[in-house]
């Protein structure tokens, strides 16, 4: 396996070589149709050549790269002297062959150099390039000079110096850890130094130098364990910060032995303060448990509430049940909803309109509406199979309609909230294929659900 990899890389190299070195002398310009906008294309390259950046390009090869900045500068300027489009567009085209060519070589640059590339990396994700700006940019100058042999078709250089560079990002990345996870602490025992540590806290100054130099050493040998390089750095920093308020406390005393006193004195304070948070934690459980009790209590409530709901709605369906006689109506209940099935109202053959004889039926279930109170009620119409589908959909609307709109007008104050639907024959209850069954599916049904 290991002879197939490499025999693929040599073949991938030697192909990249081939085709590189058959335009040694420039690449191939493709020029823009006339048609092209100049300012869409320049405001494109600027952005391409800002990711190449971005993705290294510009020290993986850094001849093309600079000809590809380079051109487009040159159109850039041509653009704001508004020269002639076509000259712009010539400058746009050469960035981007060079551009592309920056490209192919930053693939074999990265080949030959995978390892360097990927410490350029991690060292600039670390911050180098803002703890130790010069350091890098003399470390990219160092690569640039090997990627622009590369671009010559000459890979010795590459192979030379593969290991120094990538040592030097090494560096360069473990400096910036250690800067950024160890620079407040270092910071803080300086200016305890320079307060006067040495004299008045020379103990805390050990324990926090000793932190602090375990923590480096950690993070030498631990670069990218990160979750506990930050706890480590944490407790460097704590220790730090004790030791320049010992410091300042030990100073304040002007006695050889104070540091002692300041000790002692933080002890009494830690002790004070770890009486007080047991006494938070005995005021929280105590909350907590008044919580868990109010809690249960509001759930007793709750479940009486749910239980005097539920007997009341109980009663109140038994009275609806008895309301009626059985060729009027027929009444359900499932859940908190109470269906009342309509059996005795009829409507004229593909009519809406309410018989004077339906009125007493109607009557009544309002009454039971009534008896609810504060309901939601909904009006449901529903036809055979006989007709077209869009025509019974119309007629259930309808004969919904004209129920919900007779409670309304003989409603009184507390008006209900009302809603009329229609389903056609979506819904049958029986077979549509007899006329007993039909009648069936011919019918209203309202439904009341109460509102807490």
């Amino acid at each position: 396996m290991k002879f197939t990899n490499g025999f693929k890389k040599t073949l991938f190299l030697a192909t990249v070589l081939v085709g590189m070195s058959s335009c040694s002398h420039g690449p191939a310009i493709q020029d823009y149709p006339d048609t092209a906008n100049p300012i869409d294309e320049v405001k494109k390259l600027d952005s391409d050549i800002t990711m190449a950046s971005q993705n290294q390009i510009d020290v993986l090869s850094p001849y093309n790269f600079s000809f590809a900045q380079e051109s487009l500068k040159d159109a850039k300027t041509s653009l704001d002297k508004q020269q002639n489009s076509k000259e712009t567009l010539h400058s746009v085209a050469t960035s981007r062959a060079y551009l592309v060519r920056a490209n192919e070589f930053a693939k074999l640059s990265t080949v030959n150099l995978e390892e360097v590339v990927i410490a350029r990396k991690q060292a600039i994700a670390s911050g180098a390039n803002n703890f130790f700006p010069a350091d890098l940019q003399k470390t990219d100058n160092s690569l640039k000079e090997v990627t622009s042999d590369i671009e010559k078709n000459e890979l010795k250089s590459a192979k030379a110096n593969r290991s120094t560079l990538q040592l030097k990002y090494l560096d360069l990345e473990l400096q910036s850890i250690k800067t950024t996870m160890l620079g407040q602490a270092r910071t803080t025992i300086a200016q305890a130094i320079k307060e006067g540590a040495k004299d008045f806290a020379p103990r805390s100054l050990a324990i926090a130098e000793k932190k602090l130099k375990d923590t480096d050493a950690f993070i030498t040998a631990n670069r990218h364990d990160s979750g506990q390089i930050f706890i480590s750095s944490n407790n460097s920093r704590l220790s730090a910060d004790h030791l320049l308020k010992i410091t300042r406390d030990s100073k304040a005393g002007k006695k050889t032995s104070s540091e002692e006193t300041a000790l002692k004195m933080e002890n009494e304070q830690n002790k004070a303060a770890d009486k007080q948070i047991q006494l938070n934690v005995k005021t929280n459980q105590l909350e907590n448990k008044q919580n868990q009790l109010d809690i249960k209590q509001g759930q007793l409530i709750k479940s009486k509430n749910t239980l005097d709901s539920e007997r009341a709605f109980n009663e109140r369906y038994e009275i609806a049940r008895a309301a009626f006689i059985e060729n009027e109506a027929e009444v359900y209940k499932k859940g908190n909803t109470l269906t009342i099935r309509l059996r005795g109202l009829e409507f004229p053959v593909a009519q809406a309109v309410l018989k004077g004889s339906n009125f007493p039926l109607l009557a009544k279930v309002q009454k039971v509406m009534k008896s609810f109170g504060n309901s939601s009620v909904i009006v449901e119409g529903h036809t055979d199979s006989m007709g077209g589908k869009a025509m019974n959909n119309r007629l259930s609307i309808a004969r919904a309609t004209a129920v919900k709109e007779y409670f309304i007008s003989n409603a009184d104050d507390n008006l209900i909230n009302i809603e009329a639907v229609g389903y056609g024959y979506q819904k049958p209850l029986a077979s549509n294929k007899t006329s007993k069954g039909r009648a069936q599916n011919r019918r209203v049904d309202v439904l009341i659900q109460p509102v807490n």
